[in-house]
């Protein structure tokens, strides 16, 4: 199956979610990039879960690639490592 890795920038996500959306109903597995996030926050995780949802409404579901160690950690304690895929820098 093709791939199609879509870089997360919060100021953007209607953006990015129209695409993972549009990406998904064509047959891509998507990996969104959480590796030009300046810093991880709570509103960053919320968009997330709302994206993982609405995939998961349209028979799809993403990977998180995550290859920096804070953010690593912050879906670690938070547990979302459990929720979503989580992928290093080789994704």
């Amino acid at each position: 199956m093709k791939a199609i890795t879509i870089e997360y920038y919060p100021d953007e996500y209607r953006t990015i979610e129209k695409a993972t959306l549009e990406s998904i109903k064509g047959g891509l597995d998507v990996t969104i990039s959480l590796d030009y996030v300046p810093t991880f926050e709570k509103d960053d995780i919320r968009q997330l879960i709302t994206l993982l949802r609405r995939c998961r409404e349209v028979g799809g579901d993403f990977a998180l690639r995550a290859s920096r160690h804070d953010v690593r950690r912050a879906l670690a304690v938070t547990a979302l490592d459990r929720v979503f895929t989580v992928v290093g820098a080789a994704a």
